[in-house]
């Protein structure tokens, strides 16, 4: 375990021009340059990064964070990038990183920090009162398993630290991080000693560990509770916490091998947990009429879902749908006609207001389309084209992380 460490404030700046050229030779991107460019009047932000389906490229390719304004004119910041990026937004500014630097864009400019770190990013999330940000990122397999690393930025510099297992998704809980892992690295050992933590099926299987990330227990993560389920393949970065109950969406296998679609509450304190099958108004599980259980994976949500004992969540058919916490039932909202499927994406944002979503197409052609509906109503109140990026990028470039402002 590598204690942690602080990184100043970086003198360097990232390489960056005022507009380029594409990679193929195309039309002229609006990359600023960090020296000067500010969080201005950005509605939406994602994070443009290098399809990671190739194993080995030729040579590494930056990526670029995204600032896009209400009539779809775009201002680009190139890093040495990050697969899977993850990007967080405060009072404090908007946060993203690389695999070289931490970076805070504010309405002053833009602040960098070193901060050298594994290239593969699980979440990032703002820390309660503008006190910065919480990130974590996936080092890989380790001598002691499976190694994470928790990053924290603040407006003076960065700490990094690792933890033991690999934290697929993430929960902020009143300024506490905890991960939820499916491989648990040094950790799994304990678990033999727990009745029910080994698979009948498939013995080798690991259980779900939730564990304590930030802040860190004299350097060291703190293990809370182990959950007996197997073969858990769908699994959302951002998942809600409150009171300190943790409720996400759970696809997986029991003990004998039988599938499950539940919403369980994860309770961090005592680590006890509920589940609840997910079931349409008529009781029958969703995955009979409601839901295709074979898209279920594509839904997506985030750590500001929950409104009023429910979890709202974007299915692949493009329904907003509503989920009772306590029962499981499942209804239909409204629908945003933004599907995700083989030829597109997309994914949902929401606030206490609003949702929004941002959908692409991979056809290099269409432009990435950004709708906000309100939240209470369903009804669409913006609609954002914004052309152009995939022609002068090059079509392996997709939206990872995205933001809006705290406000929106």
């Amino acid at each position: 375990m590598r204690l942690p460490r602080l990184v100043a404030l970086a003198a360097c700046a990232i390489l960056a021009v005022t507009a380029c050229t594409s990679p193929g030779g195309g039309a002229e991107v609006n990359i600023a340059d960090p020296d000067v460019v500010k969080l201005g009047e950005t509605v939406v932000a994602f994070y443009l990064s290098p399809d990671t389906s190739v194993d080995k490229p030729k040579e590494k390719r930056p990526a670029y964070l995204v600032l896009v304004q209400a009539d779809g004119s775009t201002r680009l910041i190139e890093t040495s990038g990050m697969a899977e990026p993850h990007i967080a937004w405060s009072d404090a500014g908007l946060f993203f990183s690389d695999d070289a630097r931490d970076y805070i864009l504010g309405k002053d400019g833009l602040a960098r920090f070193e901060n050298k770190k594994a290239g593969h990013q699980q979440s990032a999330f703002a820390l309660p009162g503008n006190k910065g940000f919480v990130a974590v990122y996936n080092e890989g397999f380790s001598e002691s398993g499976y190694t994470n690393q928790v990053a924290v930025t603040t407006s003076t510099g960065s700490l990094l630290y690792n933890v033991e297992g690999n934290y697929f998704m993430n929960a902020l809980c009143d300024g506490v991080l905890n991960g939820i892992a499916t491989d648990s690295g040094a950790h799994f050992a304990d678990s033999a000693k727990i009745p029910g933590m080994r698979s009948k099926v498939e013995p080798g299987a690991q259980p779900e560990l939730l564990s304590q990330l930030y802040p860190a227990t004299e350097g060291q993560e703190k293990a809370l509770a182990w959950r007996g389920v197997f073969d858990a393949g769908d699994h959302n970065r951002h998942v809600p916490c409150h009171d300190g109950v943790i409720p996400f969406l759970s696809d997986y296998a029991d003990a004998d091998g039988k599938p499950h679609l539940t919403i369980v509450s994860w309770n961090t304190g005592n680590g006890e947990y509920t589940e609840q099958p997910l079931v349409d108004v008529q009781g029958r599980p969703i995955a009979e009429k409601l839901i295709d259980p074979e898209t279920f994976s594509q839904k997506s949500y985030d750590d500001l879902a929950v409104l009023d004992g429910h979890l709202e969540w974007l299915a692949a058919d493009g329904r907003i749908m509503s989920t009772e916490i306590a029962s499981g039932i499942t209804r239909p909202r409204f629908d945003t006609r933004f599907v995700s499927g083989s030829d597109s994406s997309s994914q949902a944002i929401f606030t206490d207001r609003s949702i929004h979503l941002i959908q692409e197409t991979f056809d290099g052609e269409t432009p990435i389309r950004i709708k906000k509906f309100d939240r209470a109503t369903g009804n669409l109140v913006t609609e954002i084209a914004v052309p152009g990026l995939a022609e002068q990028l090059g079509i392996e470039f997709n939206v990872r992380g995205a933001a809006v402002p705290p406000a929106a």
